[in-house]
């Protein structure tokens, strides 16, 4: 090989190792596709335990329902005597993690629920649309609690049902 040939051989090799693209250890992972075979429940590893609370639920536009109902949440009305008793399903259009990460929260979520549900009164239920008001309320709720917990850009709540309602 002449000497001209070495520098060009030297020069490319000179430029892509300069061209690797570094990776940031705290850039955002998308979650892998769900297996069927894995057990997610628990993670075993430390590997999949960092996977498991960082990475970011994939927008399939898959159904994924999170049932609030056992306990049913329950508070007495605002100014009144009366009692409403709800029951919940918290639904998001993402991949199996999200349903996992809704999961999580249950608790902060059954919080958020009964703090409006508290400001509820009789007069509000008389309102046409006061279910559709709620379902909205809590769906707001719900996504802004797990956008602060979970840092999130984008709704992971597709909607809030209300699979059972009593007012006694």
């Amino acid at each position: 090989m002449s000497r001209s040939n070495w520098s060009i051989v030297v020069v490319l090799l000179l430029l892509s190792a300069g061209c690797g693209e570094e990776v940031d250890p705290n850039a955002p992972i998308m979650c892998p596709p769900f297996d069927t075979a894995a057990k997610y429940d628990k993670p075993t590893s430390l590997e999949d335990r960092t996977l498991w609370n960082s990475c970011i639920p994939n927008d399939l536009r898959e159904s994924q329902y999170h049932a609030v109902e056992k306990p049913a949440l329950m508070v007495k009305m605002k100014n009144s005597r009366k009692m409403l008793q709800l029951k919940l399903s918290v639904l998001t259009k993402h991949d199996f993690f999200a349903k996992l990460r809704v999961q999580t929260h249950d608790q902060a979520l059954r919080s958020i629920f009964t703090e409006r549900m508290l400001e509820v009164t009789e007069a509000d239920t008389t309102d046409p649309n006061f279910r559709q008001t709620l379902r909205a309320d809590f769906k707001a709720a719900a996504n802004e609690l797990i956008r602060n917990y979970e840092g999130y850009d984008f709704d992971l709540v597709a909607d809030v049902l209300i699979t059972s309602y009593v007012m006694e």
